[in-house]
Order: structure tokens, then sequence, then C-alpha cells
């Protein structure tokens, strides 16, 4: 089989020392020297070495190596790319021929966007061995570095979904080699790959994202010095304009998801963005590290402790607008993780902000606490549940009236998984009581009250039954004062009333007179 193969090489490198003038001529005979040459075992005999020789040279001439027709190119590409392969980690040529080869080989990678042309399978075999062999290392020894920009820049180019794993994994394998191989990266490499970070660019795809961020991820350590040194540069204002195309804050956004300890030494400076003057940068301060900390399973680590209580003081900015933003991302960070180590801390700085003199804060407070209860009932301490019943006596009407739906709302949800176990029985009874409390307050109608009690208090799949059990219970709990107004509503609707309700005071029992509640 060896003879043979060696035969084969000899024949197709004595026919390529004067090669075909046509180009049918000239493929078929390139195809047969590839399929010859993937035959061959890296570091073969001196007899196979030997019979390769011919072909080698013949392939290596100019005329060949910078064929204008993309057809033989290709071919020209796989045959050195295996030649390389076989003779590593010897070099078959020299350092201009070795530069030439690789122009060709990083020149067949830009068809790799075309998933579907006849000519991919092709270009994969190439990318797949420059991968394997490590054949790309030869580049730094070449100085070859405006080569390699290009080569990664074509990778993130025609990075795509449509992409098999093992041919995103090879982009990945050379790009690392490459980086890890270098002295010192370079800070023009290191800009191709920070460019193509950010959820929300629209001039890359999602693939190239998350290949930029496999590289970092595995890079880590080599790429350190040169991410922290950008990043300071930009937030300092000190970077150069061509910097300024790259959004910093994107760039941590997605370091912080792949390698987040190389922000270690940036903390500082973000921190500073959260307390400078400009409204602006201080919002996007605030905006990102809202976004990072409310990342899905993400827990937040000792070394970014500061940082996430600068973010939480910023719920007394004395921009409202601020403290909004710092809100909106606090509710995803419970939302995302109720139950996560910081949760009471959030709460409770929260739970401060009740008491804020912008109505639209309050009322934001209000709907934070109650969305994320209104998730899942035990992740807000019903203590802290009380604390946000006190703005129905906010001197704002819109607060009161926003409190007082949210919390029917939240004794509603109570009602249906009361039954379940995940809340202690008549933990939020007091809602009623606090509801009907409002009846004294000469900022809401009668009937406002009532619509509540009687439209959202209850699940609207209740039964009648199901509805006057939970009206005993409450009631049985309810003061002077919340019997009260019970009372004064009754005497309001005392005719038509449409639950038939009576109460007396003396004993404090309910009783039902009419069959038809479905309205309660």
């Amino acid at each position: 089989m060896a003879q043979k193969l060696q035969q084969q090489l000899r024949e197709v490198g004595s026919k390529l020392e004067t090669p075909p003038t046509t180009k049918d001529a000239l493929v078929k005979l390139l195809k047969q020297a590839a399929m010859c040459l993937s035959e061959v075992d890296q570091s073969p005999s001196a007899a196979m070495l030997e019979s390769m020789q011919p072909f080698s040279n013949a392939i290596a001439k100019p005329e060949l190596l910078k064929h204008q027709d993309k057809d033989v190119k290709l071919l020209v590409a796989t045959c050195v790319c295996e030649i390389t392969r076989i003779t590593a980690p010897e070099a078959p040529y020299s350092d201009d021929v070795l530069k030439d080869i690789f122009h060709l080989i990083v020149s067949t990678f830009s068809g790799l966007g075309d998933t579907s042309g006849p000519s991919f399978g092709r270009r994969v075999v190439i990318l797949e061995t420059l991968a394997r062999y490590r054949s790309c290392v030869v580049m730094l020894d070449l100085e070859c570095y405006d080569l390699v920009n290009e080569m990664f820049s074509t990778f993130f180019a025609v990075a795509s979904d449509d992409h098999s794993e093992n041919v995103l994994t090879s982009m990945q394998t050379i790009m690392v080699v490459l980086l890890e191989e270098s002295e010192d990266v370079r800070e023009d490499l290191l800009l191709v790959v920070l460019s193509n970070l950010g959820r929300n660019k629209n001039d890359i795809n999602m693939a190239a994202r998350k290949l930029a961020m496999n590289v970092i991820e595995h890079c880590a350590g080599k790429l350190e010095p040169g991410i922290k040194q950008f990043l300071i540069s930009s937030m300092s204002g000190d970077g150069r304009p061509s910097d300024n195309q790259i959004e910093y804050h994107e760039v941590i956004y997605d370091i912080y998801c792949c390698a987040p300890q190389i922000l270690l030494g940036v903390i500082p400076y973000l921190t500073g963005e959260l307390l400078t003057d400009q409204l602006d940068t201080r919002l996007k301060a605030v905006k990102l590290v809202g976004d990072l900390f409310a990342l899905p399973g993400s827990a937040i680590s000792e070394a970014f402790q500061p940082i996430f209580s600068e973010f939480l003081k910023r719920l007394t900015d004395r921009v409202a607008g601020v403290r909004l933003s710092v809100l909106e991302h606090v509710k995803s960070c419970l939302l995302s993780n109720p139950s996560r180590p910081e949760a009471s801390q959030i709460i409770s700085a929260l739970c401060d902000r009740l008491l804020d003199y912008d109505e639209n804060v309050r009322k934001q407070v209000v709907a934070v606490v109650c969305d994320v209860a209104c998730q899942a009932l035990n992740s807000i301490p019903v203590e802290n549940v009380k604390l946000v019943a006190e703005r129905l006596r906010d001197k704002s009407l819109l607060v009161k009236k926003y409190t007082m739906e949210r919390l029917a709302e939240i004794y509603r949800l109570y009602c249906s998984t009361g039954s379940d176990g995940s809340t202690n029985p008549n933990e939020f009874n007091w809602i009623p009581g606090k509801i009907l409390r409002c009846f004294y307050d000469k900022d809401f109608r009668s009937d406002t009250i009532e619509s509540v009690l009687c439209g959202s208090l209850f699940p609207t799949e209740f039964s009648t039954k199901a509805i006057v059990k939970h009206w005993v219970q409450v009631f049985s709990g309810f003061d002077k004062v919340e019997i009260k107004a019970l009372e004064k509503i009754l005497e309001q609707k005392q005719r038509g009333f449409p639950l038939g309700l009576q109460v007396t005071t003396r004993d404090a029992e309910v009783s039902v007179s009419q069959a038809d509640v479905s309205e309660w």
C-alpha cells in the first residue's frame, strides 16, 4: 500500500513539474494529489518523504500558490496544508514560501460562510487540519501579525449558527493557540476579539459573540492585562478614537459572563461610575451592574460585594430616574432568584424607599415587592408586605389606589395557593382588614373599596362556599375599626347588597342570608 502511494505521488509530482495548461486537467491532477496526501501519516518514513519531494517542490511554485482561479487556489491550499501536516513539526519550505502558503490558506476561510457551497467540505478539512496539528503557530514565527488579524476577523465574520460544532470548535482552537503562544497579545488583535462582544450590536451575530466569549474564557490569563488596560483607558476617557467603536459597558457584561476574574482590577473604576456626577454615565453604570447581578444563576462573589453595595445605595440617588432604574434591576435580581443570599439585603433597601419623596418611586417600590411576592409568596417576608400595606395611607392617591390593587392581588394568590402548604394558614388574612380601613380615608370612594373587595380579592374560579369560608376566617381577626368599616359599607348597601351579609358585632359572626354570593 505504501509503495503504491509513493508511486502515485512521484507520478503526480512529475506531471506537475510542467502544470497542465487547461484548468480541468490541472484540477483533476490536484484532486488526485490531495487524495494521496490525505492518506499519508504524519512524520512518515524517509522513503515516503523522498517520493513526495517532487510534488512538494512543484506545488510551491509562485504560479500555483498565487493562481487566480478559485477552484485551483482551494486545491493548492488543500495540498500545501496536508504537506505542512505531514512534515510537522519541521517546516517543509523557506520562510518566504511559508508566508505565501499561509496567505493562501487564510484566503480560503472566507468561503466558510457558504455552508451549502460545493467547496465547503474541503474548506472545513483545511480548517480542521490547521487546528488539529497547530501548524498555525508558524504564522507567529514568521511574524505574520496582519495575517493573524485577518484570520481572526474572517472567523468572526463567517461564524454562524448553521455551522456544526466541529467547525466553530476548530476556529476557537486556532485562535486560542495563537493567543496562548504569543509572547504578548497585540492590542490590534485584542480589539478584533473585543469588537465582537455586545448584546445589542446589530453588526455581529450571536455565533460570533459566543465564539469571542469562548476564546476569552480559555485565554483569560493571557488576555487579562490587555483587557484591563483597554477598559480602564475607556472608562477614564483616555482611549484612542478607534476604541470608541467598542462599547466598553457591553464588553464588561460579556466578560462577566465568561471570565469574571478578568474584571477584578476594573471594579474600583466601575464603582466610580456609579458615583460620578455625569448622569448619563451613572445611568449606564447602574444598568450594567444591575444586569450583571440579575443574570440567572449568578452568585455575587466576595470581590464584587463592594460594587453591589454601592449599586443598592443608588436607591438614594438624588435623581429619581436613577432610583427608578435601580428598582427595575433589583426586581430582575429577585425574580431571577428569590432565594439568593443577597435577597434580604435587597428587600431591606427596597422597603427603605417606601417613604421616597417621589410618588413614582414609591409606587415602583410597591410594584417591585408585590411582583416578587406574586411570583413566590414566601419570597417576601410578611413583615415587609405589611410595610408595603402602609402605603394605603400614602399622601398620593395614585400610590394608595395602586397599593390596594396589589395587596388584593397578593391576597387572591394566597387564597389560590394557601392550601398547598407553601404559606402558613392565615398568613395574609390581615389584608382585607387593611383595605376596609380605607373606608375612612376621604380620598377613597366607598364604591372603590367595594369593587376591590367584591371583584379583586378572590380568584374568579372560587365557589361561593370557598368565598364564605375565607370571609369567616378574616372576620374573626378584625379589630373594632375594621368591623365598623364593614358595617358602614353594609349599611350603604343594605338595599340590594349583593352579598346579603349581616354582621353582628356583639358575637362577631357572619351569616349569609342569600344564596347568590357569586360576586364575592
